[in-house]
């Protein structure tokens, strides 16, 4: 009975197994993706598939409840662990067999569970998830992503790809990315990309040349991406905005002028535009939640108005030296406000603002 129970947590560790590693590399910010994926499949099929066989071959069918609960729980887990593979994997043969799992572990369940109510329910649960992976299985054959281009930095802290996204009769696209190639790893199929990025998404087919001028300027059909200006080290949000707005300050103007999205398309620190008779708002980023929260970005005043971006009352819109900038609370007005509001100019008719609620 025991050796029965050990086969069932070996099960459970490789049901768990490939789910955890996506967990673990979310947690730990890097992106995970899978090259291929065959032979993780092929292996942990080989050994799903024995272990599956050697507990059918028993004489002694009996487990505790728990175990019972947890064979049972495989039902359901294997194909959650088939679906996060069919998200990641790129071989559709790899996903058959990830998804083969099925039906060894319904298979071991009927052997080995005498409960009619739980086999019911996880019977029930696990039929539910059939068709999504169906359908994942079926579509993951009409595209696929190929890299066509690949290009590490002359000081290997980055690498640039190229990705050919082809949708098939849907359309697809062009990506590029880069990532810190000197702080991402491999692990047999799989690797772990750290502050990885797409810099852009154009037409499918536009590729043409792909090359590092220097370490820090990656050319791409011509285009220049600088790449400090999507991978500021040891800068703070205020400074890596401030910097941004210097340096793309004709950029930005342009599109002042122009109102076109595409000249600001994929710009690294522009999260939301919003437009006003009285200014133009750059959101650039924001944190917290209900009534602890904070936003930052710049704006454009063509008046010079630092005052146009909170919601203070007219009558309380008294901007005070602080720092290098002017700032505005609301506790001047009510002691339980905890509003704030920072501004600080940067350049032209561009001003840095910090607006906490």
């Amino acid at each position: 009975m025991r050796r029965n129970h050990l086969f069932i947590l070996i099960l459970l560790i490789l049901t768990l197994l490939f789910p955890s590693l996506c967990m673990i590399a979310k947690l730990l910010h890097y992106s995970f993706t899978v090259k291929n994926g065959i032979v993780y499949a092929i292996v942990t099929t080989a050994v799903y598939d024995g272990i599956g066989i050697l507990l059918m071959s028993r004489k002694d069918r009996q487990v505790g409840k728990p175990y019972a609960f947890l064979l049972s729980a495989c039902l359901l887990l294997n194909q959650i662990h088939a679906l996060v593979f069919v998200f990641y994997a790129a071989n559709q043969t790899a996903m058959l067999f990830v998804a083969s799992w099925f039906v060894m572990t319904a298979i071991i369940v009927a052997y080995y569970v005498k409960n009619t109510a739980l086999l019911a329910v996880f019977y029930s649960l696990a039929g539910v998830l059939v068709l999504p992976i169906f359908l994942f299985l079926m579509l993951s054959g009409f595209g696929a992503k190929t890299v066509i281009a690949r290009e590490v930095s002359p000081d290997r802290k980055y690498c640039a790809e190229v990705i050919d996204d082809d949708q098939g009769a849907l359309g697809g696209a062009t990506q590029l990315l880069v990532y810190r190639f000197d702080q991402s790893f491999s692990i047999g199929s799989f690797e772990f990309r750290k502050s990885q990025l797409e810099l852009r998404s154009g037409p499918w087919g536009e590729f043409e040349s792909l090359s590092w001028q220097d370490s820090e300027h990656l050319s791409m059909n011509e285009k220049i991406y600088e790449i400090t200006d999507y991978y500021p080290e040891y800068l703070t949000e205020k400074e890596r905005i401030i910097r941004y707005v210097e340096k793309h300050e004709g950029l930005l103007l342009r599109y002042i002028e122009k109102r076109d999205d595409e000249i600001l398309k994929n710009q690294p620190i522009i999260r939301q535009i919003r437009i006003s008779d009285a200014y133009i708002d750059f959101s650039c980023g924001g944190s917290g939640f209900g009534p602890e929260t904070s936003y930052w970005g710049f704006y454009y005043s063509e008046k010079d108005d630092m005052s146009v971006l909170w919601c203070a009352h007219p009558a309380d819109q008294r901007l005070e030296k602080s720092g290098d900038g002017y700032m505005w609370k609301e506790a001047w007005y009510d002691p339980r406000g905890d509003n704030t509001y920072y501004t600080e100019w940067i350049c032209g008719h561009f001003y840095y603002y910090e607006m906490t609620f």
